[in-house]
């Protein structure tokens, strides 16, 4: 049966049940995330989700899975706050693909009728890409929606455990790689960095030779923050946006930087 986009809307605000054996390791990020603690963490205005953008367009929703598996009956330290074998699942979009090509993402999509919750937006587009199998997948907190200006997106990121693993590969043409990632290089100060173009800089991970930038590294960041298990890492030296990925596996849009320069030349009024 269709959903209204208004009840998808409304839930946003609704946080599933929590089970009562969610891994101790997970249980700070639960709780950060089902606070509504994200932008304070982000600490990015310009993320804030406004009513419409400088054309006076409302802005598209959709929602992303932050898939997160590791060891349930891990107990974590101060040292070691996550088990070793824990994972968060990434995608690479192919570098054909009209939009998004060459980069790396969460699985997830935009809102369909279809979609009562944003639960079910972010589970649905991930078993689409991924082939993932949705009944090992628990969800654990529905954080607040994060702008893209760019695309004029309101993106909605849902934290899940991945309780029973399933084989995961690119089930569709939109993605070449699929793989869940270990969360101990990417909190390693030596995959850690900083990108920047025209005014802009965020976080950035390299991931095998790619490289995780923009929102999807902002949201990372930010989670890994929650969660206490980030490491301090050079957040001073910055290096190009565009000189990194020609230097990366990415193969993002060749347009890219041609579409950020005519972003900023709209901004300056040039």
């Amino acid at each position: 049966m269709p959903y209204p986009f208004e009840d998808w809307r409304a839930a946003i605000a609704t946080q599933p049940p929590l089970a009562a054996d969610l891994p101790e390791w997970l249980t700070r990020l639960a709780t950060a995330a089902r606070s509504g603690s994200v932008h304070a963490a982000l600490n990015d205005p310009a993320r804030h989700v406004p009513e419409t953008n400088e054309d006076g367009v409302p802005p598209r929703y959709s929602a992303v899975l932050i898939l997160l598996g590791g060891d349930p009956d891990y107990r974590p330290t101060a040292i070691h706050p996550f088990p070793e074998d824990a994972t968060v699942v990434l995608t690479h979009r192919g570098v054909d693909m009209r939009n998004h090509s060459g980069q790396m993402a969460f699985p997830g999509g935009g809102w369909e009728s279809q979609d009562a919750t944003p639960i079910d937006t972010a589970v649905r587009e991930a078993v689409e890409e991924t082939g993932l199998n949705p009944g090992g997948v628990e969800p654990v907190a529905v954080m607040d929606p994060v702008y893209i200006d760019r695309t004029n997106f309101a993106v909605v990121p849902v934290i899940a455990y991945w309780r029973e693993f399933s084989p995961v590969h690119p089930a569709t043409v939109e993605n070449d790689w699929v793989q869940p990632v270990a969360i101990r290089e990417l909190v390693h100060p030596d995959y850690r960095f900083k990108l920047g173009f025209a005014g802009w800089s965020g976080p950035a991970f390299d991931v095998s030779g790619m490289v995780l930038w923009g929102f999807t590294a902002g949201v990372l960041d930010a989670l890994l923050r929650l969660a206490g298990w980030h490491e301090d890492w050079d957040e001073e030296t910055q290096f190009d946006l565009f000189r990194t990925l020609e230097q990366s596996r990415n193969g993002e849009a060749r347009d890219l930087r041609a579409h950020f320069e005519a972003e900023r030349k709209k901004d300056t009024g040039e």
